[in-house]
């Protein structure tokens, strides 16, 4: 996990560099922090016409195990991204639970999923605004976050007691916590969908045929 953050190995920048290039995109210390971590488990996709981008992507690949796709041959950006991979995935995701652990103070089940709920959006909020993330990914980017945070939100919302949450239930659970355990699909389905709308999608059937309500048809399913 040690991996997954930006640092110069190998790389002519100075730190200097690297906080003035934060500091002209408006971003924070946190965004730095989060910025790897969340380019491995929603996947971004930077603006390769913005410098900034550029210069931050590149320091991803030199030291938080982006893989390069492909570069022009003007070699003034690269393509990269991370492939399907569930160990660097699992790992993102328990370095954004560590983060948001050490800077919230929370003592509620419901505390701790309202940082995670409005923690990550913020910083993908200030990426878009930045431009820092290409203008024809956002999207599908919005819709990647959406579905990770309902899994997550699900997953954290069965592993955190409903008592009062205290520093040694914070520190027992740090160290077990695994984003990549299975979950049942209606259980997924009532984290992603408002509870307005979840009896009116669970109760659905299909328009062109006799069948099964959707609760129904997937009930046992993970």
């Amino acid at each position: 996990m040690d991996k997954l953050h930006i640092r110069h190995e190998g790389n002519d920048k100075t730190d200097s560099e690297l906080e003035n290039v934060m500091d002209g995109l408006g971003l924070h210390n946190d965004d730095k922090r989060l910025l790897p971590c969340l380019a491995a488990r929603i996947d971004l996709t930077f603006e390769s016409n913005r410098d900034e981008a550029v210069f931050l992507e590149g320091l991803l690949v030199a030291s938080s195990m982006r893989t390069v796709y492909s570069v022009p041959q003007h070699r003034q950006y690269l393509r990269g991204g991370y492939s399907s991979e569930p160990f660097v995935a699992e790992a993102a995701a328990r370095v954004i639970f560590q983060h948001i652990q050490s800077r919230r103070t929370y003592t509620t089940r419901e505390g701790v999923l309202n940082a995670y709920k409005t923690t990550i959006p913020l910083a993908i909020k200030r990426y878009l605004k930045s431009g820092l993330i290409s203008k024809g990914t956002r999207g599908e980017l919005v819709a990647r976050t959406l579905l990770t945070l309902a899994r997550d939100s699900h997953y954290l919302e069965n592993v955190f007691p409903k008592e009062a949450i205290t520093e040694t239930t914070k520190k027992s659970l740090s160290p077990t916590v695994s984003f990549n355990q299975a979950i049942p699909v209606i259980d997924y389905l009532k984290a992603l969908i408002p509870k307005g709308y979840r009896d009116t999608v669970l109760r659905s059937t299909p328009q062109n045929m006799q069948g099964k309500t959707l609760e129904e048809a997937f009930r046992g399913a993970v």
